[in-house]
Formats: structure tokens, C-alpha cells, sequence
């Protein structure tokens, strides 16, 4: 529904000079009202694969070598229920559609690493990480308020995170 507007409008001549009125209408209704979910607060992060070596105490050299299939899903948005499905397809949208709802390859994988000394941690292990990105669904309705003024109520904001759909992987050591 379009905003309603209405002006008359009222030109006098009155002794030379000009005079302009004009006037709104008390109520003028909300452009868009209906609920709505949008995708923000979106980032790139890595996340956790099941790829890793076994732990190894500071000071150790571990070589990670291993035909495996490694495997990331999303996490976060199962709480939505019904609005899972247009929440993907939303975030999929906003990242160029990179995204997918799970990520897997099977591959040989060789990596070597030094576990440092780090404080309060008393081991390490060689951790492949998957790209993926996060985001906040966030799910609002908007109503006519007060004055026709447009009113906006959130319904929920859930954090999500998918994997890329690309094998995008980097290495690191994970501590504990």
C-alpha cells in the first residue's frame, strides 16, 4: 500500500502578495507493514573440521599424513523450525551463493607442525579448518503504529553458520 498523501493546496492574491496553505491528513498508513527476515552481522570464519592429528605435548613435531574424508554442517539455525529453509536461501543469496548446508572431501592429507609452549595449555594438535561464514537471521514484523507511523518488532534473531561450498581449508594447531 502506498503512502497516502494528500495536500490542498490554496493560492490567494492578496493585496500583491502570495499565500500558500497546505495540509496533511492525520493518519497516513505504513508503506510495507508484514514480517520479514534479513540476514546481518555476516562475517567469514573458520570452523573446526574432524581432520586433526592426535595431541602432543610442547616442543613436538607432529606430521599429520591420512587419506580421510573431512566433513563440516551448519550450525545454529535448527531452532527455527518452518524459517530454515528461507533463512538458507536468504543467507545463500547474501553470500553470493557460496554457501551450502554441509561440506565434504576425501583426500590425502599432509600437514606438519610444532606444538609451542603456550600459557595454560598443556597440548596441541594439527586441526584443519573449513571457510564458512556467519551471519544473524534475523526475523521482524512491521505493523502500522501510533500515527501511521511504521512499528517494528523483533520476532527472534538466531546466529547461523554455514560452510562455503569450495574446498577452502587452512591448517593450524588447535590447544588445549
Amino acid at each position: 500500500m502506498k503512502r497516502a498523501f494528500s495536500a490542498m493546496l490554496a493560492t490567494v492574491v492578496v493585496g500583491g502578495g502570495v499565500i500558500v496553505a497546505t495540509t496533511t491528513p492525520a493518519y497516513a498508513a505504513c508503506d510495507n507493514t508484514g514480517t520479514f527476515i534479513s540476514i546481518i552481522n555476516k562475517k567469514t570464519t573458520w570452523k573446526r573440521t574432524n581432520v586433526h592429528s592426535d595431541w602432543a605435548q610442547p616442543g613436538i613435531n607432529i606430521r599429520y599424513s591420512k587419506t580421510k574424508e573431512a566433513t563440516f554442517k551448519a550450525e545454529g539455525t535448527a531452532t527455527i523450525g518452518a524459517d530454515a529453509g528461507v533463512v538458507f536461501a536468504k543467507a545463500n543469496v547474501s553470500f553470493s551463493g557460496t554457501l551450502g548446508k554441509s561440506w565434504s572431501q576425501s583426500d590425502s592429507w599432509s600437514y606438519s607442525g610444532t606444538v609451542q609452549r603456550k600459557p595454560g595449555k598443556t597440548k596441541g594438535r594439527l586441526m584443519m579448518f573449513h571457510e564458512a561464514k556467519s551471519f544473524t537471521a534475523h526475523k521482524y514484523r512491521v505493523t502500522n503504529g501510533t500515527g501511521g507511523q511504521c512499528k517494528s518488532t523483533t520476532v527472534y534473531k538466531k546466529a547461523g553458520t554455514y560452510p562455503v561450498k569450495k574446498n577452502v581449508n587452512t591448517w593450524g594447531i588447535e590447544y588445549s
